[in-house]
């Protein structure tokens, strides 16, 4: 299968300016089998309360914009999105083809001023196999491995709406590098990184004021670990290869720090 992660330009806002954007860089894709977007990547990424304008009741807008896409382009479409369901908001994201979605996982440890929190599962079914997906800060967190280690797995989705210190991002590599490699090593299946690039904007809290302080943004990084086969492309903002998705026991651990992947 063909996958392509898109690095999309977080500094757009507005839904249907976003879906115009998305689609402007599906349609310059040489055939894509799955299209993996990044965390909140219908919204943008937010860390505040303004993202509540847009929020999705039930998934429905984003399932219904990612299902015509998949059918105009022949593609998967892999999403994320704010989902407003039973007085609450979760942080979503959801992989459908042109006739069906074939399931949403949300954010345990989201934002908590933002989002509800929860133990939720990290497990989509598609005909493909099984897909693992942990929605940013959730990728570090023993909870993903726990709920999937004993699975049958075809690949591995992180997508990231992460803002880091764009004078760090060596530090910040290494971190990606050592979380994604031992999901790929130990689960014997492709892994794909999938973050934005473009302002943080305003974040809530301490943690967010000194993040703003200090300069932090969306500094990208994205890239398809657990293969050798990676594609040149036509647009920037693209990152592309061919994979085998093989249903896969996993053959190795991952060790932890407590409840983290990375010491301190």
């Amino acid at each position: 299968m063909r996958i392509i992660a898109l690095q999309l330009n977080n500094d757009i806002r507005g839904l249907d300016e976003r879906e115009a954007y998305i689609e402007s860089l599906i349609a310059k894709l040489d055939n894509p089998g799955l299209i993996v977007l990044p965390e909140l990547s219908q919204p943008g990424y937010m860390g505040s309360t303004e993202i509540w304008q847009y929020a999705d009741i039930d998934g429905k807008r984003t399932a219904d914009w990612a299902m015509k896409m998949a059918r105009k382009h022949s593609t998967v479409i892999c999403a994320g999105y704010l989902e407003a369901k039973d007085d609450d908001l979760f942080n979503a994201y959801l992989i459908a083809d042109g006739n069906r979605v074939f399931g949403k996982v949300y954010k345990s440890e989201g934002e908590s001023f933002i989002c509800k929190r929860g133990d939720f599962p990290n497990i989509i079914e598609a005909p493909f196999g099984n897909v693992a997906v942990g929605i940013c800060y959730d990728s570090r967190r023993k909870h993903i491995y726990d709920s999937i280690s004993d699975k049958l797995i075809s690949l591995i989705l992180f997508p990231h709406g992460s803002p880091t210190d764009p004078k760090k991002q060596n530090e910040e590599q290494a971190t990606t590098n050592l979380i994604c490699g031992s999901y790929s090593t130990a689960f014997s299946v492709p892994v794909v990184y999938c973050n934005s690039v473009g302002a943080m904007g305003n974040m809530m809290g301490k943690t967010g004021a000194m993040m703003q302080k200090a300069g932090f943004a969306l500094c990208g990084n994205t890239k398809i670990y657990g293969t050798s086969n990676h594609l040149e492309m036509p647009i920037p903002e693209a990152v592309g290869a061919d994979v085998d998705l093989v249903p896969n026991q996993r053959v190795g651990d991952i060790h932890f720090y407590g409840q983290d992947i990375v010491k301190g």
